[in-house]
């Protein structure tokens, strides 16, 4: 099955289409799937990955610009800029499960910014309800069952560069990379207080920046690593301790729904592809062997089960 995302009437339309019948709601294991961009083809488009076969179909097949998906964990959507014209807009798109393969196939987009300004870098809450991101005006979020109205958390400052936005799974705190303090560390907005506050010092934060499912980790790049190439760092967000877990030219990890493993891209073999790292043992398995760069890859959630059906394995 491929299903294409087509430029029409000046909006992202979804046409897709499989053999044994339409989509249904299904179930795929915990870490099982991931999206990531790919620029094998050229242009970066989204594609699927089935992380134990190492299986990868395309997505979407625009020729235009894709990048930096977010998926809600607890609701079947995906967050993502695409190019429109000459800028980046935000589009939603929904999942669900093919009714004979199981496997997670966008059935639906909605298109979530119409304007002049690029807006990227999108992360969502694990209901889908709230995303945040980046544009010229700072770090903003907006309700995505509405597509508005946009509130600025962190409003673009003189020289100071806030990028790289996370918010919460539960939607309480929006991390960040600011160099506000003289060099790029990670930061904190609390959404009660509407304060921000450095969380780490020496890290030399560099993006990726990503949440836990329970809100009490993340994960970032860095490039402060005993080595001197970038890695990954997991982070506590409220004493800002940090542990170094790969400094191979490692970039943009995200969490598995439990936690227990990082997808991330690198570089550590020449080419920047797709690797996975069970926390638990340190072990550290290539996904991806593309000669396109690999990129922002992060697992889908499980979908429901049919009922009265095991889930696959």
């Amino acid at each position: 099955m491929l299903l294409s995302l087509l430029w029409g009437a000046g909006l992202l339309a979804v046409g897709y289409a499989q053999s044994g019948g339409g989509a249904s709601p299904g179930r795929v294991e915990e870490g099982g799937y991931a999206v990531f961009v790919s620029r094998r083809t050229g242009a970066a488009e989204l594609y699927l990955l089935e992380v134990e076969t190492q299986q990868v179909t395309q997505l979407t097949q625009t020729g235009r610009e894709h990048h930096t998906p977010a998926v809600a964990q607890g609701a079947r959507s995906l967050v993502f800029a695409a190019q429109q014209g000459a800028g980046f807009e935000l589009y939603e798109a929904r999942w669900a499960a093919q009714l004979r393969t199981r496997r997670p196939t966008l059935v639906g987009l909605t298109r979530m910014t119409i304007n002049v300004m690029d807006e990227f870098a999108p992360s969502v809450t694990a209901d889908g309800q709230w995303v945040v991101f980046s544009s010229g005006l700072g770090i903003e979020m907006l309700a995505s069952s509405e597509g508005g109205p946009r509130h600025i958390l962190v409003p673009t400052v003189g020289e100071y560069r806030d990028f790289a936005p996370a918010i919460s799974p539960d939607g309480k705190e929006i991390a960040f990379v600011s160099d506000r303090s003289g060099a790029p560390e990670l930061w904190i907005y609390d959404r009660g207080s509407r304060q921000s506050r450095q969380v780490t010092t020496g890290l030399a934060v560099l993006g990726g920046v990503a949440w836990r499912g329970d809100s009490r980790q993340l994960v970032v790049t860095t490039g402060a690593t005993p080595s001197g190439r970038t890695g990954i760092a997991l982070v506590d967000p409220v004493s800002g301790s940090s542990r170094i877990v790969t400094e191979e030219e490692d970039r943009n990890a995200s969490f598995s729904a439990g936690g227990d493993r990082i997808l991330f891209c690198s570089t550590r073999d020449g080419d920047a592809d797709l690797y996975v790292l069970t926390l638990s043992t340190g072990k550290t398995q290539r996904l991806t062997f593309s000669a396109g760069v690999d990129d922002n890859p992060v697992f889908l959630a499980p979908l429901p089960a049919l009922p009265g059906r095991a889930a696959p394995r």
